[in-house]
C-alpha cells in the first residue's frame, strides 16, 4: 500500500512541476495553437517561460507576466539545469529533480513530425481558394526575390522538372531511349 502511495505522489509532484524553457528567437505568443490564431504579444530572445502543455508542433506557455498561450515548439530550449530555480522555490522540490534526473540532456535538438497524406485524404482532397488567396500574400515579384537572394548571398540553382511518369508498361522502352 505504501509503495502504490509513493508512486501516486510522485506522479502528482511530477505533474504539477512545469518545464523552465528559454525562446531562442524573437516569438509570437499566439492565442490557439495555429499559425494564423490571435497573436497575445510576441516574446523576446531568451525570454523564460513555462512550458504547460504540447500539442503538434505547439508548445502551450506561461510567461513571468502571467500571460498563457502557444508558441512553435522549434522556438523554445530547455533552460540550461545550471540556470534553473533551486529545488527549495521548485513547486515539486527535490522530487521534481528526481523524477528528471533520467533525462540525457537538458539541451538539444527538438524534432517534430509530419503525418502524411493517406490515399484516401487525397481522394477526398478539395479545392480551398480562402487557402490559396493566404498563400498568394506571400508572393513576390522576380525583382524583389532576386534582391533578397543577392543580400542573402544566395546561389541561384536551377532544377529541371521531373519527366512525365510514363505508363506502367512503358518503362523498358523509355529506359532503352525507345
Amino acid at each position: 500500500m505504501k509503495k502504490w502511495l509513493l508512486m501516486l505522489a510522485g506522479l502528482l509532484a511530477g505533474a504539477a512541476w512545469a518545464e523552465s524553457a528559454l525562446t531562442t528567437r524573437s516569438t509570437e505568443l499566439q492565442a490557439q495553437p495555429q499559425s494564423d490564431s490571435a497573436v497575445i504579444t510576441t516574446l523576446s530572445e531568451n525570454t523564460k517561460v513555462e512550458v504547460l502543455a504540447r500539442k503538434g508542433a505547439w508548445s502551450q506557455v506561461k510567461t513571468a507576466t502571467g500571460q498563457t498561450g502557444w508558441v512553435r515548439m522549434l522556438s523554445l530550449k530547455p533552460e540550461a539545469s545550471g540556470q534553473s530555480a533551486p529545488a527549495s522555490s521548485n513547486p515539486a522540490g527535490a522530487l521534481g529533480n528526481l523524477l528528471t534526473a533520467g533525462r540525457t540532456s537538458n539541451t538539444g535538438t527538438v524534432t517534430t513530425g509530419v503525418r502524411g497524406l493517406s490515399e484516401e485524404d487525397l481522394q477526398n482532397a478539395q479545392a480551398n481558394p480562402a487557402e490559396v488567396e493566404k498563400m498568394q500574400k506571400f508572393s513576390v515579384d522576380k525583382n524583389a526575390a532576386q534582391s533578397f537572394a543577392q543580400r542573402g548571398k544566395l546561389t541561384p540553382v536551377k532544377v529541371e522538372y521531373l519527366p512525365d511518369a510514363a505508363p506502367a508498361g512503358n518503362n523498358q522502352r523509355n529506359a532503352e531511349g525507345g
